[in-house]
């Protein structure tokens, strides 16, 4: 609710200060006296237009503060969100001031921080609804007006389960547009990858395969070379005269004989008898190398070929046969997340037509449910209309669908866009009188008969405004005392509700207040002067008398009239 408004230096206002409460506050005065210029005040603290002209003559600069409490205001508190304004955590303030200098601009604060006046605006709307300057009223708002009829026919449930179930679709159709994108990649990769594993699967390198090959490819280069060395290195271990074997034998044999062989010579001894018996396995193992060591040009072409093949694979997938085998399986392993993935796709493509049918057939029974609530809510409107003297006047609920492509699937087979809360757009539609054309709410009426619907529909909707807090500028304008008395329960009751504060100059709707304010004008040197100050007990009486005419036999019709507003608002809260 709107808790303090300051107002320094605006008309004839130096400087005033009114410190609200909750339910119904109601600000009267003599005609002139600025009333109206309370609520022009508000208007420019939330963003209105910095008209110089009504700065105090002789003043600097004019400044208006409005201090509001946004705790029990839900749909403020989310539209406020949106904007990255957070009410303090405690007590949930939301401080908007406003000043304009005669010689420079305006400034706009908020929360103590400088904000544009867009963001003034824009939190101040969500605030407040001034009636009777209905450019910003959260009613206008169709979210709002969706949120409001679904509170009527109580909906909340129905709409909290259906947006749960789009925000569900929307979640699968993305989990499914990821995969439909994966595996477009995937499918780009897939002959890629294949190609690849068959290539390295199909020349099947062995870890250390090229330099076995190597090593090979030597010996065949020089076979007539490793063939003529070990032949004669054969003959000189085993066959020659003399030859290593025998020479050898010999040593160890005159070793063995030699004086004190077993102590001094026994290491040697023991060296030359090993070589002794090493050399003629050698020498075989060298014999057999040389026989084998003929020139083979088919296997020295298929080595250089395989030597080739191996070269070319490590140049593309790795600098060695393990970093190649490696290659291959890896490729294998994505090949095989592939072929899933294009299993898994095809899941999220069933999880998501199950999700959108789901969300599709809530947000219809939703939808048909508003249908039928539509006609309630214009029947409680029109009753509410009549009873603040616009029995002319009709407001209908219009719930409309938009088709679209991607939309969710209704029953008759058509895609419904997915709206905020379902997939309805729901829409106030206003006549004010016979025969004219039925047109959004918005743009249906004003002056005091915008404020008496407004009045009715927030009546008829027993539920909280949008905005934090109700300002009703004009509403008495053109009714009498009768209707005045009605209009007056109903600015009661919705204050009940919100938080509501109205200017008027009817006794009969002042004395329904919760806080009662009077706004004075005094001439002081030559110069006006206007404020306001709090009204309670006798002080209250004298201004419904004074509003009555004034005079003894009034003075008791004012304490009468107070005295029955006061048992009507008992009777109504037991």
């Amino acid at each position: 609710m709107l808790v303090e408004l300051a107002v320094r230096n605006l008309a004839v206002i130096e400087e005033t200060r009114l410190v609200f409460g909750p339910g119904l506050n109601v600000i009267t005065g003599e005609t002139g006296a600025g009333k109206s210029l309370l609520v022009d005040a508000l208007a420019f603290a939330l963003g209105g237009p910095a008209d110089k002209g009504m700065m105090r003559r002789g003043a600097a600069s004019m400044s208006v503060e409005a201090i509001f409490d946004a705790r029990g205001a839900p749909f403020a508190r989310e539209r406020l969100a949106e904007l990255g304004v957070e009410a303090d955590e405690d007590d949930g303030v939301v401080a908007l001031r406003r000043e304009a200098h005669r010689e420079g601009r305006a400034v706009s604060r908020l929360n103590g921080r400088a904000a544009p006046v867009s963001v003034l605006r824009s939190a101040g709307g969500a605030l407040v609804d001034i009636h009777g300057q209905g450019d910003s009223l959260s009613l206008f708002d169709p979210r709002f007006q969706l949120r409001a009829l679904d509170a009527f026919a109580g909906l909340a449930e129905r709409r909290a389960a259906v947006e749960s179930a789009v925000a569900e679709a929307r979640r699968r159709k993305r989990e499914a547009a990821d995969a439909e994108s994966a595996a477009l990649e995937a499918g780009r990769q897939r002959d890629l990858l294949e190609f690849q594993a068959n290539e390295i699967e199909a020349a099947a390198p062995l870890d250390g395969e090229e330099a076995s090959l190597l090593r090979e490819r030597d010996l065949l280069r020089h076979a007539e070379d490793v063939r003529g060395a070990c032949e004669a290195a054969w003959l000189a271990l085993s066959e020659g005269e003399p030859n290593a074997a025998g020479l050898a034998g010999e040593a160890a044999r005159l070793l063995r004989h030699a004086p004190g062989a077993d102590d001094l010579l026994r290491a040697p001894l023991d060296a030359v008898e090993s070589a002794a018996a090493q050399l003629p396995d050698a020498a075989r193992e060298i014999r057999g190398v040389g026989e084998a060591a003929e020139p083979d040009p088919a296997r020295l072409a298929e080595i250089e070929e395989r030597v080739e093949t191996l070269r070319r694979l490590k140049r593309k997938y790795g600098g060695s046969e393990a970093a190649v085998i490696a290659f291959a399986e890896d490729a294998r392993r994505r090949l095989e997340r592939i072929e899933g993935a294009d299993a898994r796709q095809e899941a999220l493509e069933r999880a998501l037509a199950d999700a959108l049918r789901e969300a599709g057939a809530l947000a219809w029974e939703l939808s048909q449910a508003r249908r039928a609530a539509a006609g309630a809510l214009s029947e409680a409107v029109a009753a509410e209309l009549r009873e603040v003297g616009l029995e002319r006047a009709a407001i209908a609920v219009a719930v409309e669908q938009e088709e679209a492509e991607d939309g969710l699937p209704a029953p008759d087979g058509r895609r419904l866009a997915a709206q905020h809360g379902g997939i309805d757009r729901v829409t106030f539609i206003a006549r004010t009188n016979p025969g004219e054309d039925a047109r959004p709410l918005a743009k249906a009426a004003s002056g005091g008969e915008t404020s008496r619907m407004m009045l009715a529909l927030n009546g008829a909707l027993r539920t909280v405004s949008g905005a934090a807090s109700l300002v009703f500028d004009e509403v008495d304008a053109g009714i009498g005392a009768r209707a005045g008395e009605v209009v007056g329960r109903k600015l009661w009751t919705v204050g009940q509700r919100a938080q509501t504060l109205c200017v008027t100059h009817l006794p009969q709707i002042a004395a329904w207040a919760d806080a009662h304010f009077r706004v004075g004008k005094a001439v002081r040197g030559g110069r006006a002067y206007s404020g306001a100050e709090a009204l309670a007990g006798e002080r209250r009486v004298e201004e419904i008398a004074g509003m009555l005419g004034g005079g003894d036999r009034l003075t008791q019709a004012a304490r009468e009239m107070l005295d029955r507003a006061e048992r009507a608002k008992r009777e109504a809260m037991t």
